[in-house]
């Protein structure tokens, strides 16, 4: 029997992949999931070759005393609801990005996890992606020197082949934005490689998709309090195939996406040369390193330590995702932090 039993409200896709990475680790298991069907849960979870209870309420997961984790992958909408009545039943969370719809919300999950002292991890998975993570130690080493130039953009086509299309990818009522429902995957890798930010511009447009209650493309440069500035953007409109770019120029070299140049690591290089690793251009969550997110995850719970995406850490990626937002409706440069 696991040490550490979960409960799972959604039963999307991406809630599939919680599944099996709480079940391949030795210290959990999959106690419960609810969907808002309870006949069509138990059909897609036997589906999915997995035998764990199906109950009809997300009132009745989080009562459940044998359940101390919580993995929310419900709507958008519903995040910051069900993340606030988790934590206060003093369950250990994985909620899915956005943690709120406003930023009022997420100050609440803020507070609420805060309070109760509770283990948190956002669903942010790419940080755990071979090629960001081999960034992330490249960087910290000053393999490239001072990154004072960054690029982080995210763009993927989305229409109504996606499930969650009519309720998250298209409406204010379920995004409210493209920056919160897909944009902050870039947004949160810029952070992370560059740091905190004190100044964001951005701009939207609809370029030519008319589906869409929000702008679907838009641009923001932004200045970290380090010195540097950077570049992050995000199209649902594009089409073409899925892509992420990267670009990062450092005092002692760069690097273009899969391919990097430093005549200080490489004397004599006359060329780029290129990452031998898995890099994140895939939209399927299957590609997506869910496992490593939730390892740590359970490790934290066990050991004490903090989770790489911890409420805070979360809170800060959350709040530059909403600055450019308010950036894009204003028309206006927007200082960080924000005011509650």
């Amino acid at each position: 029997m696991a040490k550490y039993k979960a409960g799972v409200f959604g039963v999307g896709d991406v809630s599939k992949e919680y599944i099996k990475a709480v079940n391949l680790n030795p210290l959990s298991e999959v106690a419960a999931v609810v969907g808002r069907d309870k006949k069509k849960t138990e059909d897609r979870i036997a589906s999915w070759g997995l035998s764990c209870e199906v109950l009809a309420t997300y009132e009745e997961l989080v009562a459940r005393k044998d359940i101390g984790i919580i993995i929310n992958t419900g709507p958008h909408h519903m995040h910051a609801q069900e993340t606030i009545a988790a934590a206060k039943a003093g369950k250990h969370i994985i909620c899915e990005k956005p943690i709120g719809m406003t930023f009022a919300e997420m100050v609440n999950v803020r507070d609420a996890v805060k309070k109760a002292g509770v283990k948190f991890q956002n669903g942010l998975a790419l940080r755990w992606n071979p090629f960001i993570a081999n960034m992330k130690r490249l960087c910290e080493k000053e393999a490239f020197g001072r990154i004072f130039y960054a690029e982080a953009d995210y763009f993927h086509g989305l229409g109504p082949w996606w499930n969650g299309f009519t309720w998250g990818g298209q409406k204010k009522s379920g995004g409210p934005s493209a920056s919160l429902v897909a944009g902050i995957h870039a947004v949160d890798l810029l952070r992370y490689i560059c740091g905190e930010a004190e100044e964001v511009y951005a701009n939207m447009v609809f370029g030519h998709r008319k589906d869409f209650e929000y702008a679907p493309t838009y641009m923001a440069t932004v200045k970290f309090k380090n010195g540097a500035i950077g570049k992050t953007s995000c199209s649902f409109e594009i089409e073409s195939p899925y892509l992420m770019n990267f670009l990062f120029h450092g005092s002692k070299g760069s690097v273009s996406n899969k391919r990097f140049y430093s005549k200080d690591l490489f004397p004599g290089q006359t060329g780029w040369q290129e990452f031998e690793t898995v890099m994140p251009d895939s939209p399927s969550v299957s590609h997506h390193p869910f496992r490593f997110l939730v390892d740590d995850f359970i490790n934290a719970v066990d050991t004490g330590a903090d989770t790489v995406l911890n409420i805070d850490e979360t809170f800060k990626t959350h709040e530059l995702c909403v600055a450019i937002d308010r950036s894009m409706e204003t028309g206006e440069k927007v200082k960080l932090p924000l005011d509650v």
